[in-house]
């Protein structure tokens, strides 16, 4: 069984945490307020060009938290538990979290030139935008990593994370050319498009350490940085478990890239390989 199909065997990192809770919380006052206020919590909270002309901004940070009904939040909201852990643990809770947002702000600001020309009416509400960033970003930080999806909820199929982000993009692109009536498919493919190029940025600047996301993974080729042990400061065999705790909580508020090289040096004795293989 990969690490897609049931992620929840790990904890869930603060930031994927909190996002699912905000996102079902907004969800549950959507209903209540808009079932007796005839659809104000939406129109307020929700993204369209009507509102955000006459200086509305603050919902191209909000809509992500609207849903269009159940299905619609339970689709996004498993796409974020499944993929937004590894996402999260590898660039750190901040940066994540900037991740999402940003992949929001800019799937949002990329439908409003479809629903002016489109539909100037309509609006638009959902995670899609910003879990498509976390979708693309997964995609370029762990290309070959296998994840299966199940079709239609009954049919499993295998593919690498890499193939899934380029059938969505696909699938995103061209219900955005050929469905008017879905323009927020435009959303999905530039949000999931702004998440990728982070997430390829991220990978260019990987030191290529072993421990990434709190589980050992194979090294990377050997055209890839690797960093360099200082021989002034030796680390035991067997390091202690409290240090070795204390640096994995660090490299989960900030990243791997906050590491000094002592500690990464205490994770690769950690890990029983010798520094620089």
């Amino acid at each position: 069984m990969n690490d897609f199909f049931w992620p929840g065997m790990r904890r869930t990192p603060p930031a994927t945490r909190a996002l699912l809770v905000v996102t079902v919380t907004a969800f549950a006052l959507q209903w209540v307020v808009d079932r007796w206020f005839g659809g104000v919590f939406t129109s307020l909270f929700g993204l369209q060009w009507s509102w955000l002309r006459r200086g509305a901004v603050w919902q191209l940070l909000t809509y992500p938290f609207l849903h269009g009904g159940l299905w619609h939040l339970v689709l996004n909201s498993l796409a974020l538990f499944f993929f937004a852990p590894d996402v999260e643990e590898r660039i750190g809770s901040r940066s994540f979290l900037g991740l999402y947002f940003a992949c929001g702000l800019i799937g949002g600001l990329g439908w409003l030139p479809f629903t002016i020309w489109h539909a100037p009416w309509a609006i638009c509400i959902g995670a899609s935008g910003a879990v498509f960033g976390v979708l693309g970003a997964f995609a370029a930080m762990f290309p070959t990593r296998q994840v299966t999806l199940l079709v239609f909820f009954v049919l499993p199929v295998v593919m690498t994370a890499r193939m899934l982000a380029v059938l969505l993009g696909l699938f995103s692109l061209l219900s955005a050319m050929t469905d008017s009536g879905s323009v927020a498919h435009a959303a999905h493919l530039i949000g999931g498009l702004a998440g990728y190029l982070y997430g390829r940025q991220q990978t260019r600047h990987d030191f290529g350490s072993p421990w990434i996301s709190g589980r050992w993974r194979q090294p990377r080729a050997p055209r890839q940085r690797m960093w360099v042990i200082e021989p002034e400061a030796p680390v035991s065999l067997a390091p202690d478990t409290q240090e070795v705790d204390r640096i994995l909580d660090k490299i989960n508020r900030s990243g791997l890239r906050s590491l000094t090289p002592r500690e990464r040096q205490i994770l690769e004795s950690a890990s029983g390989r010798n520094p620089g293989t």
